[in-house]
């Protein structure tokens, strides 16, 4: 029998269900092993631990994804000349995992590691970010031409329900962990975990099938410096991903306040360290149930209205987080940090993909990647700032929530490009 030519090779239904199940193991496990090493929970507070200034806590939960955007610009020249993207997806993907294991070890056999902790702590997320950073360009062209359009935001969701579920798991164990084994021996097993889990989620992803697209797009012709000086012109042609930028830069209240809502909550309730593991449990709930809406809203109004949503929820948090002052409060302020945290994930993930034309999707990509670390940078830098001179977490929580409304204002001027499509 014939293939059916109306369709194209990638959007089989065999093909598209299982590269979707692979998506979705692929960042659930990666995810949920790096929740054993929280960036916004567990990272601030082994940080404040170990010495580390307001600034160090406060550029933590950024460090990640800052340092996967730096990179990848300046490879996206190269992408766009590649026929399939797997194979630099795996190679990369292999080595940008290998930091937790090599640190993993060293802490548990390095036991006079003494003042070379806190920087082997800080900098392993930051090479892993990196190297990962010159595969994520091809990673994202990779997945949006697996995963077709409408069903991208619930591909995201169900990989954040994944880390969600590993991640209520990873809270108890962290828990025990760090009550048995506090200090260097308790980090070392955390980066052991997470090195498993990111290993396994390595393995779902080599069972994707790619197939060569439909169309391929020819890449910048000339020489490296007039690609790079290209991209200022090439982005101001693209007005609705300018205003994308501002909203990026504007809605960080996040980041501002999640730097030190573990310490403010540890530091009101006189509570131990171990309970920590308490807070990322319940944050993981909240991940749950707000990627549950994701996928749903993503599926029927696409990614303008999940950003929209979350810059609301961020603005409650930085109210309830003031006032509240006891265990039950704090848990659940951390439970609306989990659910508003990956609304905010799976509608900027998903506008991103469908604002970029196909043409110069890869690289319209890297540019926002590279952009948004300006925007890291400043919100943690804003934040680590204002704490470290005041002391005060409520001074942080307001400017968070005033720029979460501005970034409201700005959302509201980008049209759902897929209501236009349709």
């Amino acid at each position: 029998m014939p293939p059916d030519t109306a369709t194209p090779p990638q959007h089989h239904p065999q093909v598209v269900r299982r590269n979707f199940i692979c998506h979705c193991l692929e960042g659930g496990l990666y995810m949920g092993g790096v929740a054993f090493l929280q960036p916004e929970t567990v990272m601030p507070k082994m940080v404040e631990q170990l010495g580390g200034r307001s600034l160090i806590i406060a550029i933590m939960p950024a460090i990640l994804p800052a340092a996967f955007a730096m990179a990848g610009l300046f490879v996206s020249p190269l992408v766009e000349r590649l026929q399939k993207f797997k194979p630099w997806v795996m190679g990369f993907g292999f080595l940008q995992r290998l930091p937790y294991l090599i640190t993993g070890l060293l802490l548990w056999f390095w036991q006079d590691a003494g003042p070379w902790l806190l920087p082997l702590v800080v900098l392993t997320p930051a090479v892993s970010g990196l190297i990962g950073g010159v595969g994520v360009v091809a990673w994202m062209e990779m997945v949006t031409r697996m995963v077709p359009e409408r069903v991208r935001a619930a591909g995201w969701a169900v990989r954040y329900i994944t880390q969600a579920c590993i991640g209520m798991v990873a809270g108890a164990v962290i828990l025990q962990v760090l009550t048995h084994l506090p200090g260097q021996r308790g980090y070392a097993v955390l980066h052991l975990i997470t090195f498993g889990f990111l290993l396994l989620s390595w393995l779902s992803q080599s069972f994707m099938h790619e197939l060569p697209a439909a169309h391929h797009y020819h890449p910048h012709a000339g020489s490296y410096w007039s690609y790079l000086s290209s991209l200022p012109r090439l982005l101001r042609r693209q007005p609705l991903l300018l205003r994308l930028i501002a909203a990026r830069f504007t809605g960080t209240g996040y980041l501002m306040v999640v730097s030190f809502l573990t310490l403010h909550a540890l530091k009101s309730m006189g509570r131990p360290e171990a309970d920590v593991g308490h807070f990322v449990s319940f944050q993981y709930i909240g991940t749950i149930l707000g990627s549950l809406l994701a996928a749903w809203l993503g599926y029927h109004q696409g990614g303008k209205m999940l950003l929209i949503l979350s810059r609301l929820v961020c603005v409650a948090l930085c109210l309830w987080a003031s006032v509240t002052h006891s265990f039950a409060g704090f848990t659940a302020a951390f439970f609306v940090l989990g659910f508003g945290l990956y609304l905010d994930r799976v509608g900027d993930l998903t506008l991103a993909a469908e604002l970029c034309p196909l043409e110069r999707r890869s690289t319209l990509l890297a540019i926002l990647g590279f952009c948004n670390v300006g925007s890291l940078l400043l919100a943690t830098s804003l934040g680590g700032s204002i704490y470290s001179q005041t002391g005060s977490f409520y001074l942080v929580a307001c400017l968070a929530a005033v720029m979460s409304a501005i970034s409201i204002w700005i959302l509201r001027g980008i049209p759902e490009p897929r209501a236009q499509s349709t």
